[in-house]
């Protein structure tokens, strides 16, 4: 059984057994033009001779069945030469993979040729993102921003004058093709009374390589090797940007950590420089997405940071790759107090300049309520759902049961990825309005 895998279609193997057979007949061929087919004859007449004293007379149909017996014998033997061949070499390059080879390869094969989905944001929701949407897809890229200035992140920031690592270093362990090691080695933080007390491996190792090479794409691509990761993580920006939010009462709050200790309500965010380069190669990933999806994360900590940037919010607006955006499943106290799924929509597109949220993705699973009420304390409550409003910011809603019963209120990196990629899936076949009706009703029955 293990060997039809190897024939299972899109491994393309088949098609190089079949070239290789014409190879064995064409060499087999040519020997015998060239040492004389004549002794083709004489073996032939060798058989006879040994049938006809074994049997008493000339058995043609015998002899045309030991031949179909070698004909298959020989076959059989280049097929399982070939698959040995070919696992020799796999183990070479893959040497600690496990399990069956033709079904990792046809894994990796299908994987490969998933949609171009491009992922914007930061802060650990983009990271539990990550972990569903690799198992779907290896064209997958992460723009992630650099605004943030707190912790190891904001220490090596102001030491180094360099972009912030942190949100970089958790995509890049979140996209790694096998977490365990590596990713408690890249999340440890130091302990001590020294310098190094609080920092992380990985943003230390992230700042060295941008140190080492000079270039903040090369770092990552570096960074990537490394941790084999899955996709592309890309900073939205090389520059050093400092978020700012003006609040509603006229204050001006600096710096992305100080922004939700002001507690009061965000009117807009900007970032100092003004008017931020972004990387070109995050540009041109957004221009050519089949899909570009916002959240979940902070909404103006996280995701607002990326779409200060013109040259994002520019390609994000002229890409025709639909924008999804994830819903946060509860509200952030000092940022989104008292909003409704509407309400971080018409946020999103207010920053962007334009209705650019094409489907938005929310929650309509049960939380525990000892989670909400511990939430609660923390001031924090679910986003409610207002699905008129959505549709009146010319979005359409998705709703399912995305929660994490485990860990609380936060999304199910599963439940999520399915969700995204069905709908991703179905708007590659150019959704028609059959598909649309149907994929809504799918995710909208729950909910009255």
């Amino acid at each position: 059984m293990h060997f039809f895998k190897w024939l299972h279609p899109g491994l393309h193997i088949k098609r190089w057994l079949f070239l290789f057979g014409l190879g064995m007949m064409a060499t087999s061929f040519g020997l015998v033009l060239t040492f004389n087919y004549q002794w083709l004859g004489q073996i032939e007449e060798w058989m006879f001779r040994i049938l006809y004293e074994v049997t008493g007379h000339y058995n043609y149909t015998v002899l045309a069945t030991i031949g179909i017996l070698v004909i298959v014998a020989g076959i059989g033997i280049m097929g399982w030469a070939t698959r040995r061949l070919i696992r020799t070499m796999l183990e070479v390059v893959m040497p600690n993979e496990s399990g069956n080879i033709s079904d990792l390869i046809l894994s990796n094969m299908k994987l490969s040729k998933g949609p171009k989905v491009v992922v914007i944001g930061g802060g650990h929701g983009l990271s539990i993102m990550l972990r569903g949407l690799k198992t779907k897809t290896y064209n997958l890229t992460a723009v992630v921003t650099v605004a943030d200035d707190g912790g190891s992140t904001g220490r090596i920031r102001q030491d180094l004058d360099i972009i912030a690592p942190g949100d970089l270093r958790n995509c890049l362990v979140a996209l790694a093709d096998k977490e365990g090691l590596m990713e408690k080695l890249f999340a440890h933080r130091f302990g001590g009374s020294g310098n190094l007390t609080g920092h992380s491996f990985g943003n230390l190792f992230i700042a060295a390589l941008i140190e080492v090479l000079g270039d903040v794409e090369e770092a990552m691509d570096a960074t990537s090797k490394v941790l084999k990761v899955r996709g592309k993580v890309i900073p939205a920006s090389a520059e050093k940007i400092m978020l700012n939010a003006e609040m509603t009462d006229g204050r001006i709050i600096e710096g992305e950590s100080h922004i939700p200790e002001a507690h009061g309500k965000i009117k807009r965010v900007f970032t100092t420089p003004e008017h931020p380069k972004a990387i070109q190669s995050a540009v041109d990933a957004i221009r050519e997405a089949d899909a570009i999806v916002l959240g979940p994360g902070s909404l103006y900590t996280s995701i607002m940071p990326n779409l200060c940037i013109p040259d994002i919010a520019a390609a994000i607006g002229d890409s025709k790759g639909k924008k999804i955006y994830i819903c946060n499943v509860m509200t952030q106290p000092g940022e989104t107090d008292g909003y409704t799924v509407a309400d971080h929509v018409k946020a999103i597109n207010r920053q962007a300049g334009s209705n650019i949220i094409d489907f938005v993705i929310a929650n309509n699973g049960d939380v525990d309520p000892s989670i909400l009420q511990h939430y609660a304390a923390a001031g924090s409550q679910p986003v409610m759902i207002d699905k008129k409003a959505v549709h009146e910011a010319g979005a359409i809603l998705i709703l399912s049961d995305l929660v994490n019963k485990e860990t609380g209120a936060t999304h199910n990196t599963k439940k999520l990825a399915n969700v995204l990629f069905d709908l991703i899936n179905a708007l590659r076949t150019d959704l028609s309005p059959e598909l649309l009706q149907y994929y809504l009703k799918r995710y909208t029955m729950k909910h009255t």
